[in-house]
């Protein structure tokens, strides 16, 4: 069932997309005979290089972007023949009162992998974590490319139809304007090589505009941009916003009402996925399929009662549209009025918007302007002021009046996308995903206007025409210019293959549990290798899962991961070395969009072998403080320079010697003095076995403390490891003196401890 899935989403996809090539190349033929030898080459070489561009380098979001990374891992497990319903073979092998340890997030959407959700932890069934038509699609020809380059595979088929409307519109001058658009701002550039949903389902929509701006769509042509519409809902369902009226203004350019079934049934086929797979597979959105859901959904979020308003908007406008559309006397009325509007009264219904964002007021207001300006860091004045040339040429009365309408819709959609994003914490390009659809959108929609703009100018007079084409070049490569890492990084290039390397290395046969929850999740989602990871909300309760792993290492091969520094024991164990790995993956830096930098992620794993202690086997802890809770027992306080201040009753598992026998202990420490009448503090470290406990002094320099410990000889059987605790004569509270945000019970701070 998963691989009809795969098969019939890849094709649903890919075939529209093809009509759509066939459908324009009339008119790229009768351009291609017009323009000399030149411009053809200019057209192949700047289509055929756009799309190289974009097959050639997708990046490998591994680490990096939860929607991206997520669809990734899916799209991955399901190459890997995992289905869309699975029992969690690996979690269910974990006692049901540990497994909400190895969950992403508590309270929220049950997932271990990001890619999945659980329905039931006691049942550990599994469904998609997000609507899984991207990975799907995606992992449909894995035998012939990886499901990384399946977006950039559509955005190479929506680059040449965009390329020919430019082209066919202002020939040699018109691929100036296209790659102008195109390179203005870095959303194609750097998310059409990512895993993301909205970017899918905006390139179907974009295409279709490409598509229609060189030749109306009639029959078959109709309908398969009518199935591509409604597949970018069932991509994405915030597509929906322009898919509808994208929908209204294919329906309306034809004359004939019988038409419309047509046009109709390839719209709900392509939204049929989007109604299946919340159906029968998964509902991460709520179970839309009943209308009791719909108003719960609608009513749950700000950008959902947006989405829902937007909606019902278009509707209402479709069905007074489509109720009147195809008479003639009210097409009449209405070229009558599109011509009274051009330009200015188009300039301000379209202006409008940007008014109502600088004045609405309250949290929305807010929000709305605050997305704006993240929006905005990533655009700038030669991009905006390339976008208004484009505007200006879709307000010639020459101009159709679909494009007028189109600048309108996507001028008041940014309200609902700049509300979607503004309710998101901006960490980076990647969270510049939601406006994406916009973006697409008025790419392919200016293409053609400002193609036939220029080359208007250019058979006019010379002068103006190097001075227009001068400020496409800037306006084009300004943002280029400025931040290139934005454009042409692969993110995380080699993170596939390290994966790949490391997932050799741990196999399917043992059980291997990382203490860092992200670094587990490229190996989760296949269910092949036995990869746990502890979530970050509950490092605290990791004691609870040592405890589970000393009895698991009795019986079978337990490999601990640490992503800060190796630690030599745990409780009944000895972690033995086996290798380290270390990643340094590029990526790009940004607070918002731009400046955007180049920058690197580092992913650091300590494997060790968890072997179960015996009597008699020689033990030892070393141990630095940078931050990883292996080993590691009560509550630590804040880390700080690969360092840990000790609490009251902090305690660290380490060897029990035999009876009679002693431990060393090397302590590398300090104390961080509030005043110069405390210069020094004495940690106390009390044994397992209780009694006297050792003291040692720590002063303002990191010093290495010595001391030893004697077991009695006539103490308790212990087992084999023990918690040696720490406290201190004077515990320091930082609130006394000023200092906020610690603990107010510290001791001194620790880098490294070594027991033998």
């Amino acid at each position: 069932m998963t691989r009809a899935w795969m098969i019939g989403l890849w094709l649903l996809t890919t075939l529209p997309l093809v009509a759509l090539l066939l459908h324009v190349r009339l008119a790229l033929a009768n351009r291609w005979r017009k323009e000399r030898w030149v411009a053809r080459i200019l057209f192949l070489a700047l289509a055929l290089s756009g799309s190289a561009f974009l097959l050639s380098r997708p990046h490998e979001n591994l680490f990096t972007g939860l929607d991206d990374a997520a669809y990734h891992h899916m799209a991955t497990a399901f190459s890997d023949g995992r289905g869309l319903h699975e029992t969690d073979t690996i979690l269910e092998r974990a006692p049901k009162s540990l497994r909400k340890y190895f969950l992403y997030r508590l309270g929220g959407r049950p997932t271990r992998d990001r890619a999945f959700q659980f329905s039931s932890l006691a049942a550990a069934d599994t469904r998609p974590f997000f609507v899984p038509t991207l990975p799907l699609a995606a992992s449909a020809a894995d035998w012939l490319y990886s499901p990384n380059r399946f977006v950039p595979l559509i955005s190479a088929i929506a680059w040449l139809l965009i390329v020919s409307s430019a082209f066919c519109a202002g020939g040699t001058l018109g691929l100036l304007a296209v790659s102008a658009l195109a390179l203005a701002t870095a959303w194609p550039a750097w998310f059409l090589r990512g895993f993301y949903a909205e970017g899918a389902g905006a390139i179907l929509v974009a295409s279709v505009i490409g598509a229609t701006a060189l030749r109306p769509m009639r029959g078959v042509t109709a309908g398969a941009a009518a199935i591509l519409l409604g597949l970018a809902v069932s991509y994405h369902p915030t597509l929906a916003v322009l898919a509808i009226p994208a929908l209204l203004i294919l329906a309306l350019e034809h004359r004939d009402i019988r038409a419309l079934p047509g046009i109709a049934i390839g719209f709900l086929l392509g939204v049929f996925p989007f109604w299946a797979i919340t159906r029968w597979i998964c509902q991460p959105y709520g179970d839309w399929t009943h209308w009791h859901s719909i108003k719960a959904i609608a009513l749950a979020a700000p950008e959902h009662r947006a989405i829902m308003l937007a909606l019902l908007v278009a509707l209402a406008l479709g069905l007074i549209g489509l109720s009147f559309g195809f008479s003639r006397k009210i097409r009449a009325v209405v070229k009558k009025l599109d011509r009274a509007l051009t330009p200015w009264g188009w300039a301000g219904a379209v202006a409008a918007p940007w008014l109502l964002l600088a004045l609405y007021s309250g949290r929305t207001g807010s929000l709305l302007r605050s997305a704006a300006t993240a929006t905005w860091s990533g655009i700038g004045w030669p991009a905006l002021l390339l976008y208004l040339a484009a505007a200006a040429g879709i307000f010639l009365r020459s101009r159709p009046i679909r494009e007028r309408v189109w600048l309108l819709v996507l001028s008041w959609s940014s309200l609902i996308f700049f509300l979607i994003q503004g309710v998101e914490v901006q960490v980076g390009l990647w969270s510049h995903r939601r406006f994406l659809p916009l973006v697409l959108a008025g790419i392919a929609l200016f293409a053609a206007p400002l193609s036939a703009l220029f080359d208007t100018m250019a058979q006019r007079k010379r002068a103006p025409t190097i001075v227009f084409a001068l400020g496409l070049a800037i306006a084009g490569l300004w943002n280029l210019a400025h931040w290139p890492s934005a454009y042409s990084t692969i993110n995380e290039r080699g993170a596939t293959a390290w994966t790949e390397r490391i997932a050799q290395q741990i196999g399917t046969n043992r059980l291997v549990v990382f203490d860092y929850f992200p670094h587990s999740v490229p190996y989760a989602a296949t269910l092949k290798h036995r990869v746990l990871g502890l979530g970050e909300a509950v490092r605290n309760d990791w004691p609870d899962v040592a405890t589970w792993l000393i009895g698991v290492a009795q019986t079978q091969e337990v490999w601990i991961v640490s992503s800060w520094s190796a630690t030599a024991m745990e409780q009944g164990m000895q972690l033995v070395p086996l290798f380290s790995a270390t990643g340094v993956f590029p990526t790009v830096k940004s607070k918002s969009f731009f400046p955007a930098t180049l920058d690197s992620k580092t992913i650091v794993n300590h494997f060790a072998h968890a072997m179960p202690l015996k009597p008699g086997d020689e033990a030892f802890q070393n141990k630095i403080l940078d931050g990883g809770p292996i080993g590691l027992r009560g509550s630590w306080g804040r880390t700080r320079d690969d360092s840990t201040w000790t609490r009251e009753g902090s305690g660290i598992i380490g060897p029990i010697p035999e009876k009679g026998a002693s431990v060393e202990l090397e302590i590398e420490a300090y104390w961080d003095a509030p005043t110069p009448d405390w210069p020094e503090q004495t940690l106390l470290v009390t044994p397992p076995w209780g009694g006297e406990p050792l003291r040692l002094t720590a002063v303002e320099q990191m010093r290495t403390l010595k001391g030893q410990l004697t077991r009695p000889a006539n103490d308790a059987d212990r087992a084999a490891t023990g918690i040696y605790s720490f406290n201190v004569a004077h515990p320091y509270n930082p609130a006394e003196y000023g200092i906020r945000g610690y603990d107010s019970d510290l001791g001194v701070v620790i880098r490294r401890i070594n027991i033998r």
